[in-house]
């Protein structure tokens, strides 16, 4: 265990020149669960499944979803023990394929945590803006991005455990709302909250499938970050594995059972039409129905927090990607400098403000609409890259084992196989699917999943041999 430990730092500066902090399992995967954004996932992903999706199908689509996930991480958690450090996709992408391979994955990583991180802070903004009019605090949606980026910026420039203690109790207030809805339409309905319909092949299979996979794997996003904490985690040898396992089985579990309440709650024959004739508001509308008007305004205020602790996390995935790169120099090497009080990715981390804040600035002062056009780019651009990289993580899992002859056939060749399948499919249907998810009919814009093939080949082309 000790040399596990001393090789998990081998490629970590030296002391003073390293990030620190002190992370245990379970906040680890409360920082994972944050990019997430359970609340947020559930009250404005989920409308959108039920409407343009498969319906009741939903339901199924997520206990799909969280099979391929968990199937992921146990591959995934394993190649973390067997290749120890900082990087997540950057480090094994490159011990398995090569340190060029390696650099394509990176580049197309941080592109993807960036658009992510653009797309939550449009969309924390505006819901936000919506939230306190009802208040009568009408400051406009981009105000508020202004302020939750400044926070953003503050929390992500210092130490780790500080912003973990701002995260922790935010995603666990999400959980404990998500339960008393579930509660209250169990209590109501008995075990006919769960209807048997809505797992059912018919309903999973039937039109829209495609889309409700989509928005199922995109509740998911984030949730390989664990590894990125290698360096600020106490044990990171049990840590980093357990926690990402330990996060995907939560949220898994979490979102297949609410969203099957909420099918019982609303009716699933009904399910349908009640999202297409509410919209945004279908989720609100049922904590109002089953807890009262004061906890429906109190959830719609949580989920800005919730949009908030979602952005916080994405802002600290994509940092690390920036100060690893810098390590790595495939980027200025100002931007791994280490704060030397707060031990932080500072540099790395106000370079992230500052590209999130131009490209949300540039395109608002030519006339686009932030939420209209930008938002449903950047999340469709950065599902795609993500779902992409998750899937070629599992090749990598089933490359590596087979090189050095292990055979756990279930953890390292069964498990990473369905999860290899399972997202190459999904993948295949966002790109099928792409002009839905981003609303246009532009080519330019359904175009930009040729970026992440740019940039992946960039990486291969400029990788340095010596990385890792």
């Amino acid at each position: 265990m000790t040399e596990l430990t001393e090789s998990l730092h081998e490629d970590v500066p030296l002391a003073g020149e390293k990030l620190k902090g002190n992370l245990g399992t379970f906040q680890i995967a409360l920082l994972v669960i944050a990019a997430a954004a359970p609340l947020g996932a559930v009250l404005t992903a989920a409308p959108i499944g039920f409407q343009l999706g498969n319906g009741a199908g939903l339901a199924g689509t997520f206990l799909i979803a969280g099979f391929l996930m968990v199937c992921f991480s146990v591959g995934y958690g394993e190649l973390i023990r067997a290749i120890p450090g900082a990087g997540a996709f950057y480090k094994y992408l490159s011990v398995v394929f090569g340190s060029r391979v390696g650099a394509g994955a990176a580049w197309v990583a941080l592109a993807s945590y960036l658009a992510i991180t653009i797309a939550v802070a449009i969309v924390s903004g505006y819901y936000t803006n919506l939230t306190m009019q009802t208040f009568g605090i009408n400051i406009g949606w981009m105000s508020w991005t202004i302020v939750f980026m400044a926070l953003t910026s503050y929390l992500g420039r210092a130490n780790i455990d500080f912003a973990a203690k701002v995260l922790v109790p935010l995603v666990l207030s999400e959980f404990f709302m998500l339960f008393l809805l579930g509660l209250s339409i169990f209590l109501d309905k008995g075990f006919a909250a769960f209807p048997v319909q809505a797992v059912s092949i018919e309903a999973i299979t039937s039109p829209g499938l495609g889309v409700g996979l989509m928005v199922a794997l995109a509740a998911f996003l984030g949730v390989e970050s664990a590894a990125l904490y290698a360096m600020e985690a106490k044990r990171p040898e049990k840590s980093i594995p357990g926690a990402t396992r330990l996060a995907v089985v939560l949220v898994a579990v979490a979102y297949f059972v609410i969203i099957w309440l909420i099918v019982g709650g609303i009716g699933a024959d009904a399910i349908k039409s009640e999202a297409a004739t509410a919209q945004g508001e279908l989720i609100i509308n049922l904590f109002s129905t089953r807890l009262g008007t004061t906890t429906a305004t109190l959830v719609s205020i949580m989920l800005c927090t919730s949009n908030f602790a979602c952005l916080l996390s994405l802002h600290n995935a994509a940092t690390r990607y920036v100060q690893v790169l810098a390590k790595d120099k495939h980027l200025p090497s100002v931007l791994s400098n280490i704060h030397p009080q707060r031990n932080s990715p500072a540099n790395a981390s106000l370079l992230v403000t500052v590209l999130v804040a131009a490209c949300i600035a540039v395109p608002t002062s030519v006339g686009y609409d932030a939420f209209v056009f930008l938002f449903p780019v950047t999340l469709a651009f950065s599902t795609l890259g993500l779902i992409g990289l998750q899937a070629f993580i599992s090749l990598a899992v089933i490359a590596h084992f087979k090189k050095i002859s292990d055979r756990r056939y279930l953890k390292i060749l069964i498990s990473p196989l369905v999860a290899l399948a399972g997202l190459s499919l999904a993948v295949y249907l966002i790109y099928e699917n792409y002009g839905l998810l981003t609303g246009s009919e532009s080519a330019w814009v359904n175009g930009t999943p040729l970026l992440l093939v740019a940039l992946f080949f960039y990486g291969v082309i400029k990788g340095r041999s010596n990385t890792i």
